[in-house]
């Protein structure tokens, strides 16, 4: 009896520290804890590229995988250019660094859930046209070894076929950025600025087939703020804003819907104060 006890004792002992090993194994393989990540966000406005897609307060939120340089994710918004006033981009990639150079290379879809081509409403006024597109996306990061992390970026986004079947987008975007020692963040106080560069060929929104718009559109748009992270919560405030151009102006103009009534967009261009909390589990 006592030999069984003894043979039970070290089998269990074996099964636990099997199980121990295997999730010791788990932890470092592809899908460990530590490789999931989700962020929620509170915005005063959802811009893209300068640009207010919710006309008011968004809620966001994301869901990231990464390893070994590969990553994929999701990120959904509330919008006022979809008739379910929500958006979902999903998004895969590799990062890999290449001397001291971080380089990204990735593959975004943008879609609108609910979408209703034969629906219009205020900002979303264009009907028969589908929203959802895709973007390859190229981009390279540098930090500089010195004081403060001085950082640059570039990069560059392509879509065949715009939002709103719009023919190809080019957009082209650069960053720069430092860190502040900052008592009160684990991370620093970190100013930041961006300019960005938005080209659409123009087609069934804003090309010469369109009843609505012609000769697709083009601007310039640039951020700067800072952002510190104290106790889990990355706090962002920064001022943003759109250069107004002819073609852009046109695109945002007030426009008459199919009932008669007008959609005045030209709000959405405005430059704003922008802020933003988030917090990443």
């Amino acid at each position: 009896m006592r030999n069984l006890t003894g043979v039970l004792i070290f089998s269990t002992a074996c099964f636990f520290h099997s199980a121990y090993a295997q999730e010791a194994v788990e932890e470092t393989g592809p899908f460990a804890s530590q490789n999931f990540t989700g962020t929620v966000y509170f915005t005063t406005d959802y811009r893209f590229r300068g640009i207010s897609n919710s006309d008011g307060p968004a809620i966001q939120g994301s869901l990231d995988w990464t390893y070994n340089g590969f990553y994929l994710g999701a990120w959904a918004s509330n919008t006022e250019f979809s008739d379910s006033n929500l958006e979902i981009d999903y998004y895969g990639g590799y990062r890999f660094p290449w001397n001291g150079i971080t380089f990204d290379v990735s593959a975004l879809y943008y879609q609108y859930p609910g979408e209703d081509p034969n629906s219009v409403d205020e900002f979303d006024p264009f009907g028969n046209i589908e929203a959802d597109y895709v973007e390859a996306h190229a981009g390279a990061n540098y930090t500089f070894e010195t004081d403060l992390s001085p950082s640059v970026g570039v990069h560059y986004y392509w879509s065949p076929d715009f939002f709103g079947e719009d023919g190809d987008g080019h957009y082209v975007q650069g960053n720069v950025g430092v860190s502040v020692p900052f008592g009160y963040s684990s991370t620093g106080f970190n100013p930041y600025g961006i300019v960005g560069y938005q080209h659409v060929e123009g087609d069934k929104t804003s090309g010469s087939v369109s009843s609505i718009r012609s000769d697709g559109f083009d601007y310039v748009w640039w951020q700067a703020g800072a952002n510190v992270t104290v106790k889990g919560f990355k706090l962002d405030l920064s001022y943003i804003d759109v250069d107004d151009t002819t073609s852009l102006d046109a695109l945002y103009s007030p426009t008459t819907l199919p009932d008669g009534s007008i959609a005045d967009f030209s709000d959405l261009t405005q430059g704003t104060v922008l802020f933003t909390v988030s917090r990443t589990f």
